[in-house]
């Protein structure tokens, strides 16, 4: 009866109770095998089926899970009976669990099991098909807003925890105590160098993207009907330059209370930002703004205006190019914009969209031009001791 789908019943609600008296069960009911597919068995497609066979999930699992949520270790089970056996078919969120009572399977009956079950998807194909017409197709979409603004967190974390300007007086070498104390100097601000170096350039060049990338994600979430309908109205006004889409989020987006003032402290730093970025972003060459020292030389003598430790004060000039206070502020400018922008939009569209802002995932139908957020911010398994369908020592090619 395992074998042959036909015979397949939905378990009722008595079964149910049955199921979980224990006192009720005979020897054949109780449990025999588990395996988990990840490989042979489509959750879609399973699941399609079942629902187009027995009707809405009857399990356990579906009965006792939360319900408007997508945050459950399960989303849907069956309790199906075969004779004296009872089969159990349950969805995680990637991989299909199937358990049986009563009967201990070799690795060849799981691929008979597998079979008899995909011949079957066959007999109900114009109902699956129904299914899969009233299931939401959403596409899982990168969030490059929330990613970039993760890096650039652990960057002004960096920056923030080592942004004091060090000691850079020349300690005494007149002992080998004092020798050894300017050699763990060198060698502190060495690393120092390496670690700020790498921090202090990338933010400076992502926080402009960072910004632009939040003007782009609230205009594709909050664009109006005519934007979301006319892909190449949306496409053009994206393309337009950065304070032309500022000045229009109001016009062409919905939610707005009204637009962003020129005149506010918030937009003129903003622009500060966004003006350095070709400068930054081409590794255009700019003496005025690039210049570390003077020096002077007669033939190849190189002559300074001032003395001092040539090694201790490289690294002081390698401070100023790093120019780890003037990232900072373009960084918190950068923020004050982005915080000034959202004030101007109302709390009952904000509210959402600030949850999906803080993940780097988020879900698109395409067929209702609508975003949403699919999954919670964690992800979560259950870890048992379960074997899975690719681990079976056996050939499923020669058997499919």
């Amino acid at each position: 009866m395992i074998f042959e789908t036909e015979n397949w019943k939905a378990a009722t609600p008595s079964d149910l109770v049955g199921f979980l008296d224990r006192k009720s069960k005979s020897e054949s009911s109780k449990f025999g095998a588990l395996l988990a597919f990840r490989s042979k068995l489509s959750p879609l497609t399973v699941y399609k089926y079942l629902v187009a066979r027995f009707g809405e999930p009857n399990g356990f699992m579906t009965l006792s899970k939360r319900s408007n949520d997508s945050d459950n270790l399960v989303h849907w089970d069956f309790l199906l009976l075969a004779g004296e056996h009872r089969i159990w078919i349950q969805g995680g969120s990637r991989d299909v669990q199937v358990g049986i009572s009563g009967r201990k399977m070799s690795p060849l009956d799981w691929v008979k099991f597998v079979n008899a079950l995909k011949r079957d998807f066959g007999n109900q194909g114009k109902k699956m098909s129904a299914i899969g017409h009233r299931l939401q197709k959403w596409k899982l979409v990168s969030n490059r807003y929330a990613l970039i603004a993760e890096v650039c967190a652990e960057y002004h974390e960096v920056l923030n925890e080592n942004g004091a300007s060090p000691d850079f007086s020349v300690p005494r070498r007149t002992s080998s105590k004092g020798i050894k104390q300017y050699q763990r100097k060198i060698r502190g601000m060495g690393a120092r160098s390496s670690k700020l170096f790498g921090a202090a350039i990338s933010l400076e060049l992502l926080t402009p993207i960072l910004a632009e990338s939040f003007i782009n994600l609230l205009i594709f979430a909050l664009r109006r009907e005519e934007l979301r309908q006319n892909v190449r109205q949306y496409e053009t006004f994206v393309r337009q330059p950065i304070d032309t889409r500022v000045f229009d989020l109001h016009l062409k987006c919905v939610g707005f209370i009204g637009g962003v003032d020129a005149t506010r402290s918030e937009y003129e730093n903003f622009k500060k930002v966004m003006d350095r970025r070709n400068l930054r972003v081409h590794g255009n060459v700019d003496v005025s703004v690039d210049e570390i020292e003077e020096v002077f030389f007669d033939d190849y003598i190189p002559l300074y205006r001032e003395g001092g430790d040539p090694i201790l004060t490289f690294f002081e000039n390698q401070e100023k190019v790093f120019d780890i206070d003037g990232v900072l502020e373009r960084y918190h400018h950068a923020h004050e914009f982005m915080a000034y922008v959202r004030s101007l939009v109302k709390p009952k569209y904000m509210e959402g969209l600030n949850l999906m802002m803080e993940d780097t995932s988020f879900g698109f139908d395409e067929s209702r031009k609508i975003m949403g957020r699919l999954f919670p911010s964690h992800e979560a398994m259950m870890v048992v001791p379960v074997q899975y369908d690719d681990e079976l020592k056996v050939d499923w090619g020669k058997w499919d």
